[in-house]
C-alpha cells in the first residue's frame, strides 16, 4: 500500500479511536455528575458507585486505546519504512501512554482499599512502565543504523550510493 494511503488509513483509525474515547469519557462525566451516584455505596462505604463506574469507563478507554495501537501498527510500519519495527515501537509508546492514564484513573477506586499499601500500586505501575520503556528503547537501539542512514540521507539529498563525493 502506498504511504499516502497508509497515512489516511492511520488517520481514520485515530479519529475512530478519538470518537470512541470522547463518547466513553462523556458517559463517565455524566455518571460522575449524578448527585445520587456520589453518595450511593458500591460493595463498601469506601467506594461510591460513581467512582466504580468511572473506573469501568476508564478501563474501557484503556482497552480502546491499546486496541488502536494494535490496529495502527501495520500502518506505522509502512509509513516509517526506514525504521524496522516502527509499529512495535508505536505499540510500546501507546502502552506507556495508556499506563500513565490508568495510573491516575484507577487511584480513587483502589486507594481506599489499600490504605497502607499504596506502594504496591505504585510499584506495579512502575514495573510495567519500565518494561515498556526498556522495550521501546531497545527497539530504537536495534534500528539505530537504519535511522542514522535515513537522517544522513536527509542531510545529503543529492548523494546517490556509489557516486563520487564532491568537495
Amino acid at each position: 500500500m502506498e504511504t499516502k494511503e497508509l497515512f489516511w488509513s492511520l488517520l481514520a483509525k485515530a479519529v475512530k479511536t478519538l470518537v470512541a474515547l470522547f463518547t466513553l469519557f462523556a458517559i463517565g462525566f455524566f455518571v460522575e455528575s449524578l448527585p445520587y451516584a456520589r453518595s450511593l455505596p458500591f460493595l463498601s462505604q469506601r467506594l461510591p458507585v460513581s467512582v466504580f463506574l468511572n473506573a469501568v469507563v476508564s478501563l474501557l478507554g484503556v482497552i480502546v486505546f491499546v486496541k488502536f495501537g494494535a490496529e495502527a501498527s501495520p500502518a506505522v510500519d509502512g509509513i516509517l519504512g526506514f525504521m524496522p519495527g516502527a509499529g512495535r515501537l508505536a505499540r510500546s509508546v501507546i502502552k506507556i501512554l495508556a499506563l500513565l492514564f490508568a495510573y491516575y484513573a484507577f487511584q480513587d477506586a483502589v486507594f481506599p482499599f489499600i490504605a497502607d499499601y499504596e506502594w504496591v500500586y505504585q510499584s506495579l505501575f512502575l514495573g510495567f512502565m519500565l518494561f515498556f520503556l526498556v522495550r521501546a528503547g531497545l527497539q530504537v537501539y536495534r534500528s539505530s543504523g537504519e535511522i542514522s542512514e535515513f537522517l544522513v540521507g536527509i542531510l545529503r539529498p543529492y548523494k546517490t550510493p556509489g557516486s563520487p563525493e564532491k568537495t
